[in-house]
């Protein structure tokens, strides 16, 4: 999980679901809570009414009005609202038409006593103990119970409940979006000094704005001073490259116009002052071009081949060239000629009678016949090292060629010839 954003976001969310679970465990027990109360009211009141209808004569059976009692469910069988009345001993006496199968016994409750339990899922029962004066003055004690199995407020409740979660789940998809607009504002000043960083790898600028946040003000600070030093050692080294190739021109000159040079001698010695003159050129380039415009490799790979010929006119090497005249690449010509010139020299070098150039989709492959490279292959893009010491050199050519490249977003994989010999693949990332 390397994204800020994504790390932000699954934070908050896992908070806000935590907050929300919590949030509603809380609001659906306090909704419990008010729903038993107000059951217990009711059915506190439905047993005083009961007190007033109820009529117990000296044999202990009771009998009530009905007009009496508001409640006319009591009066319906099966519709979950019933009454029974049982005796001291906890036998039933007495029970209402709603109940049709006979009720079971029940602890006795103490006289004014207040007994509330629930029945079932969804109903809840509350018991009373009273006494009852019965014929000669005979005082009886019983207990009056009130059930109701499918309470109205109980299920209201669990329909609150479902509307509770429903609109908890809502807020929170909400506060969610609300928290994705508020991380991609406070973000914003990240994503406008990647926008910054861009332009100075560009070269469109040279610093970083330092009108930032508290938090990130030192972080720009820092860059630009990193920025600055940056700046003045490439000076340094402009200047230093600039200093060796004016003292390498000199002498190129007068050993140009010595009247003893011959044409080949100042073919050659024209030939490095261009290869300084480019050198020095790379060296003083500070960005790549966004707007390149796109080369053809043939012309190139074939002005190559044919000085390669010329040097390497001993080992008769066939170069084979499969490369589609419209095949063209987003680079510089120069730097696609060191490039080139590079790697198809070390081909000639090392190849034994044949290099292949060709074209595979979009990448150009480079093939030769020669003993191939070895298992650290990936080491010879670093300067300095080589393969072979037995051939002269100072082990840069890869390397140089694997830095132009790079700069281009683009890369080299060194692998093994099928055949047996180098296969070098080269990558661009714009064509």
């Amino acid at each position: 999980m390397n994204s800020l954003r994504l790390r932000l976001l699954v934070s908050a969310g896992a908070a806000l679901l935590i907050f929300i679970v919590l949030t509603g465990v809380a609001l659906n027990q306090a909704l419990r809570n008010y729903t038993e109360q107000a059951e217990h009211d009711r059915l506190q009141g439905l047993v005083f009414s009961l007190l007033g209808a109820i009529e117990i004569d000296q044999s202990g059976i009771a009998s009530y009005s009905l007009e009496r009692v508001p409640e006319p469910r009591l009066a319906q069988p099966d519709s979950g609202l019933y009454v029974v009345i049982y005796d001291n001993f906890g036998n039933p006496v007495w029970q209402s038409s709603s109940l049709l199968e006979r009720a079971g016994p029940l602890p006795p409750v103490a006289v004014n006593e207040w007994r509330f339990s629930r029945v079932g899922k969804s109903g809840s029962a509350l018991s009373y103990g009273f006494e009852w004066v019965v014929g000669d003055g005979q005082v009886r004690r019983y207990t009056l119970l009130v059930a109701d199995t499918n309470s109205p407020l109980k299920l209201q409740r669990e329909r609150l409940a479902k509307g509770l979660w429903l609109w908890l789940s809502a807020i929170s998809g909400i506060l969610l979006l609300i928290f994705l607009s508020l991380l991609r504002w406070g973000l914003k000043p990240l994503r406008r000094i990647r926008g910054e960083l861009d332009a100075v790898r560009n070269g469109e600028r040279t610093r970083l704005s330092e009108d930032a946040p508290d938090e990130i003000r030192p972080l720009t600070q820092s860059l630009n001073a990193l920025l600055e030093h940056e700046k003045h050692q490439r000076e340094r080294f402009h200047h230093a490259t600039a200093d060796l190739a004016h003292s390498l021109k000199t002498p190129l000159a007068v050993l140009r116009n010595q009247a003893s040079a011959t044409p080949e001698t100042r073919e050659q010695l024209d030939a490095m002052d261009r290869i300084i003159s480019y050198q020095l050129q790379r060296a003083m380039t500070t960005r790549i071009k966004p707007l390149t415009q796109p080369v053809a490799v043939r012309p190139i790979v074939e002005r190559i081949v044919s000085a390669l010929k010329k040097v390497y006119a001993d080992k008769q090497i066939e170069f084979s060239i499969d490369i589609p005249s419209k095949y063209a690449l987003r680079i510089e010509a120069d730097d696609l000629m060191e490039l080139l010139g590079n790697l198809l020299e070390n081909a000639a070098k090392y190849g034994h009678s044949q290099v292949w150039v060709r074209v595979d989709g979009k990448q150009l492959i480079i093939e030769d016949d020669g003993p191939g490279f070895p298992d650290n292959a990936n080491a010879l893009l670093k300067r300095g090292m080589r393969a072979d010491n037995r051939e002269k050199g100072q082990g840069i050519g890869l390397a140089v060629a694997n830095e132009i490249i790079g700069l281009y977003s683009g890369a080299i994989d060194i692998q093994h010839r099928a055949g047996g010999g180098a296969r070098l693949i080269l990558s661009f990332e714009n064509i």
